[in-house]
């Protein structure tokens, strides 16, 4: 997207083709990348997920009698508005006297913040920060957040921006994208510890569906084994084992001599029987080379999945508008599905061990 034109909400100055401008992952606020760091966070955040989220303005065909330019985020109100509808910001009566702001350092003058400004709000009591949005730097930050990882959003992942790679998977950029740089850049991957110990689970909640779907039967599969077959066909014949070479404990507790016993009758049993005998190994072996899989190629195929969806939405949308409302409707998490399947596992799994 081309922020030309628009201003940075922190600073209020404008863009130029040299910044190096950061953008929130959740609503896509562009800002200078040293005035995202130092409010911290999305000065927008309070608003995510509301229909008074941050947009990106309409050009001026598309809104008509809206006349006023907020000096804060860019966006363009109504004439007779008050405040912004982004951003909140007090917006300046064109015919009322400019008036000097009493505290120059603190960010409000007659035409939004002043530039160079220490923070927003009241003027700070003796010894105590200034109240308000901002927190200078003189006071510091408990930590630096970068929602791109140290990745520059101009910078192409597999042909595509990052910043509109960052919009479409939303949740935990920091991590994602310099993954998702280094798997572009030298097919370097990392192991994704999520995927490992919920496979299909967290494939469905980063809305890739098929292959979701395609682990959550291989996992519905296993649990249908366990339940159907181990418990009421392994176990029992496992146990008739045990009383026949005289063990009424677990393996664990037997002796030396009974666990002779027991390998010497399992190696007698015809080879079906012998399959049965060993089958709760197999179980488990065939349930950890899934989590590994899925651990070794999650974010392989979730990038492959991020390019070909915001490949798709640029094909299907003609305004740069459209193409960021889609990437934020079609990225993103489902949660409610994520957390209704985890949930039915988990019932079915307490289910089989009572």
């Amino acid at each position: 997207m081309n922020y030309q034109g628009l201003k940075c909400p922190v600073c209020g100055k404008p863009f130029s083709t040299n910044d190096d401008i950061v953008v929130c992952p959740q609503c896509g606020a562009p800002y200078h990348r040293e005035c995202y760091v130092q409010a911290g966070k999305c000065i927008f955040a309070d608003r995510h997920g509301t229909p008074d989220a941050w947009k990106p303005p309409q050009p001026a065909d598309q809104t008509a009698g809206e006349t006023k330019r907020c000096p804060r985020c860019g966006a363009v109100n109504s004439e007779n508005a008050l405040f912004c509808i982004h951003c909140g910001q007090p917006l300046p009566d064109e015919n009322a006297p400019a008036r000097d702001n009493p505290f120059p350092d603190q960010g409000y003058g007659a035409n939004g913040p002043a530039q160079g400004r220490k923070g927003w709000g009241t003027p700070p009591q003796e010894g105590m920060p200034p109240q308000g949005g901002g927190v200078p730097p003189e006071y510091g930050f408990p930590f630096v957040y970068d929602p791109l990882g140290g990745v520059d959003p101009n910078e192409p992942v597999d042909g595509i921006p990052a910043g509109d790679v960052a919009k479409f998977v939303q949740g935990n950029t920091p991590y994602y994208l310099p993954v998702f740089m280094a798997l572009s850049r030298f097919g370097r991957s990392r192991f994704n510890f999520s995927a490992f110990l919920f496979q299909g689970v967290w494939m469905l909640y980063r809305k890739m569906y098929k292959v979701g779907a395609f682990f959550t039967a291989l996992q519905g599969a296993l649990l249908f084994f366990y339940i159907a077959f181990m418990k009421y066909t392994a176990l029992p014949f496992i146990e008739n084992l045990y009383a026949a070479v005289g063990i009424s404990g677990d393996y664990y507790s037997m002796t030396a001599a009974q666990q002779n016993a027991l390998k010497d009758l399992i190696y007698s049993l015809p080879p079906l029987q012998k399959l049965i005998a060993i089958s709760p190994a197999l179980f488990l072996f065939a349930q950890l080379a899934i989590m590994l899989v899925a651990g070794f190629l999650a974010n392989r195929m979730y990038l492959r999945f991020c390019v070909s969806k915001v490949n798709k939405i640029g094909a299907e949308t003609s305004s740069p508008t459209d193409y960021f409302i889609r990437l934020q409707q079609d990225g993103g998490m489902n949660t409610a599905l994520a957390s209704l399947l985890f949930l039915c596992f988990f019932l079915i799994f307490s289910y089989s061990v009572l």
